[in-house]
């Protein structure tokens, strides 16, 4: 109940809440990924908590957020090209945030947040566009097949996990076959008309991210702004648990927002998808 009762004080605040928020989903995802480059990143741990205990009374700098940012831009470097998508969305709200630290105008980090928001957005339409196997609908109707998307759904329909576990089998075997045989395999629909349904479903995607896109710049503090951003959100998460990433842009969508239920609604959201990247379920 303290828990409940003190997250709907700092509502009050949205910034405040959505700091603390984002400071505990990065502290989870560097907890996550502390194994790699753990030569680098031990000495700016020890020199980050150093820090803390000695000069946190007597500096300004946000020496916790300057830390994580380290920790954070080390993996970046190293694993640039192997990184998840959202942390270079992460490494930028971070310094979003530390910069507020300096300026503390809200202004300019909401306005730096909400660009932020529809470049990633954006950036994401443009690449689906120009990416053939998914505008023809190829890439969900091989993920869905392979019962890849709405996993935790298939149980509702038991034989499409049949399928789908069927379909993995073959591809396996092809795998392993002699590539001279030039042999291939034929997907089994895990439901009927799914080359139809995959094509809506890709457009439907499209159209929808396009839309909140230009949502979020032309009226990003509109409730019907952040309805959309929540269903977008929502959807994602129940096609593909992509927790980190999702739990990334509701804390986003939480510092624009204005309306209170809305912010309780992103709040549990981004619970959710915390918990869900403390416990490794999904991707982080």
């Amino acid at each position: 109940m303290n828990y409940f009762i003190f997250i709907k004080d700092k509502l009050a605040n949205p910034i405040a809440i959505s700091s603390l928020l984002l400071l505990t989903m990065v502290i989870s995802y560097c907890v996550i990924m502390a194994e790699a480059h753990w030569q680098w990143k031990l000495p700016v741990i020890c020199i980050g908590i150093f820090s803390w205990f000695v000069f946190r009374n007597s500096i300004k700098h946000p020496i916790i957020w300057l830390t994580l940012l380290t920790l954070l831009i080390i993996d970046l470097y190293y694993n640039y090209f192997r990184v998840a998508n959202h942390h270079f969305m992460l490494v930028l709200v971070v310094i979003a945030v530390i910069s507020y630290n300096y300026h503390q105008r809200s202004a300019i980090l909401i306005k730096n947040i909400q660009l932020l928001l529809v470049v990633v957005i954006v950036t994401s339409v443009v690449q689906k566009l120009i990416s053939p196997q998914f505008i023809s609908g190829d890439f969900y109707y091989y993920m869905m097949n392979r019962g890849f998307l709405f996993k935790y759904f298939m149980d509702i329909l038991p034989q499409s996990t049949e399928i789908s576990n069927a379909n993995a089998e073959m591809l396996s075997s092809l795998k392993t076959s002699d590539p001279n045989l030039g042999q291939t395999v034929i997907f089994k629909d895990i439901i009927p008309n799914l080359g139809l349904v995959s094509h809506v479903f890709a457009w439907t995607t499209i159209a929808m991210e396009l839309l909140v896109a230009t949502a979020l710049l032309l009226k990003p503090k509109s409730n019907w702004t952040h309805l959309m951003l929540g269903l977008m959100i929502f959807g994602i998460l129940c096609t593909r648990i992509e927790t980190g990433f999702m739990g990334l842009l509701a804390i986003c969508g939480l510092m624009l927002s204005k309306n209170r239920y809305l912010k309780w609604i992103y709040v549990t959201i981004i619970s959710a998808c915390i918990l869900l990247v403390a416990t490794r379920i999904g991707l982080h």
